[in-house]
Formats: C-alpha cells, sequence, structure tokens
C-alpha cells in the first residue's frame, strides 16, 4: 500500500516564527557584539605563514596579504602590482574582490588588473563586473591560483562569520575549483536545513493550491510530497523515506 504524505502547514509556520525570531535575536546581539569583542587582527588583516617556503613564495603570499587589508592606499597599491606580475594566478583573489563593492577608485584599479592578467576587457562601471570575471573565470579552469589562495579566502569571509576559515583553509580537500565558491548572502548555518519534517495525509495539505509544483519521492511505496514554497525556505530537507535516508536539496 502506497502512503502520500504533505508537509503540514502549521509546521512550516511554527518553523518560520522560529527562523525569523532567530533572525531578529541575531540582528538585535549583533550591533552589541561588533561593539564589545575587539576585532582579531586574523579577522581585519590575514594572517600570512612564510615558514619553511622559498623567498619567491613568501613574496607572492604577501601579495595576497596586501589584496585584503584595512591600510588606507594598500589595496589599490596591491591590486595594482599583482597585475603588474602577470601572472594569472592573482585572478581568483582579485575576481573575489570584485564582488566586494568597493569604492570607483578601487573598482577601477580592480577592472584594470582583471584586464591585463585575463585579455579581456572589464567595464569598473559595470554593474556585473564580478558576475562577469567570475564566468571568465570558470571558463578557464585551466588557471590555478596562486598558493595560499584558499587560506586568504577563509580570511576574507571570516570578515562576513569567523567561521568561514572552518572551510577555507590551505590544503582544503575539494573536489571543485575553490575559486568557484562565493559567499550565499548569509553567515555560517545562516540557511537551516528542514531535519525530519512533519507530514500531513495529501487531502490534509489544503494551504497548496491545485497548480503549486512540489517535489515527489517515493521508495519502497512510502511517497512524500515535499511543496516549493516550503524548501524554498531551506533549500536542503534531510529525511527517512521507505526506510532510506534522503537528502532533497533546491
Amino acid at each position: 500500500m502506497t502512503h502520500r504524505y504533505f508537509l503540514s502547514f502549521d509546521f512550516r509556520v511554527a518553523l518560520m516564527l522560529t527562523v525569523g525570531l532567530a533572525v531578529v535575536l541575531v540582528a538585535a546581539c549583533g550591533g552589541e557584539t561588533d561593539e564589545a569583542a575587539p576585532i582579531t587582527a586574523r579577522t581585519a588583516v590575514p594572517t600570512v605563514t612564510v615558514f619553511s617556503i622559498s623567498p619567491e613564495e613568501a613574496e607572492v603570499r604577501l601579495q595576497l596579504r596586501n589584496l585584503f587589508t584595512r591600510q588606507e592606499g594598500i589595496e589599490i597599491t596591491a591590486i595594482r602590482q599583482a597585475a603588474d606580475t602577470g601572472n594569472p594566478g592573482f585572478i581568483a583573489p582579485i575576481v573575489d574582490l570584485a564582488a566586494a563593492g568597493f569604492a570607483n577608485e578601487e573598482r577601477a584599479a580592480i577592472a584594470d588588473a582583471l584586464t591585463r592578467l585575463t585579455g579581456q576587457k572589464f567595464d569598473p562601471t559595470s554593474f556585473n563586473l564580478h558576475e562577469d570575471a567570475y564566468r571568465w573565470l570558470g571558463q578557464h579552469p585551466e588557471i590555478e591560483p596562486v598558493s595560499g589562495y584558499a587560506a586568504w579566502k577563509g580570511d576574507l569571509y571570516s570578515v562576513i562569520d569567523r567561521r568561514f576559515i572552518d572551510f577555507f583553509y590551505e590544503g582544503v580537500p575539494a573536489s571543485v575549483p575553490i575559486s568557484g565558491a562565493v559567499w550565499g548572502g548569509v553567515g555560517v548555518d545562516g540557511i537551516p536545513p528542514l531535519d525530519n519534517p512533519e507530514f500531513t495525509a495529501s487531502d490534509g495539505a489544503t494551504y497548496l493550491e491545485l497548480d503549486e509544483p512540489v517535489f515527489g519521492v517515493s521508495i519502497n511505496g512510502d511517497a512524500r510530497a515535499y511543496p516549493l514554497r516550503i524548501l524554498a525556505w531551506h533549500e536542503l530537507s534531510n529525511d527517512v523515506v521507505g526506510g532510506k535516508p534522503v537528502a532533497l536539496v533546491y
């Protein structure tokens, strides 16, 4: 016998209220934390380890550190100097910087550096500067970032959430290029998964319109429907269907 279930509307509302309350609490506490908690050197300026490496590699890592610094004037100079090296390995970190929404002078330096290193013209006034550069880099997987890039990226994103350094570090195992990872707009665990959700029978899903899309899974006679409107809030559901663990990603 096949059993069909739909996510409960009440359960969805409870989750939405819980997430909303969490966001309010984080927002309310965030300002106080920023004022009270000291900013570590690792958060403000990436830590660069130069032990047991060649002078050439040490220079590259110093250049990387200068690409992301809070000291006025150094960053623009570093971007121009990175372009002067002609090393395509600097393209990836400069593409990351293009997403940071800098002022006009910095955007001009970024666009010029990308133009010189890639041979393709990039417009500093374009709203899609980062998107265009990111797309170009994705089309050239043969370009390897300079040594120390993964740790540098962790330091860059640690300004958003300090826990990002746990995902980007030197030697991190990755099946896709680290340069392809971009910030999704939230901190770590900012989008909570829907774990083992509650369900209702198909005739109880009265909150759904007849033409609303759902994702269907059927295993060993156990059928489940995951409405798009619910998954859109979580992007991931971990469940057990027909005795099998299932991860549904949207």
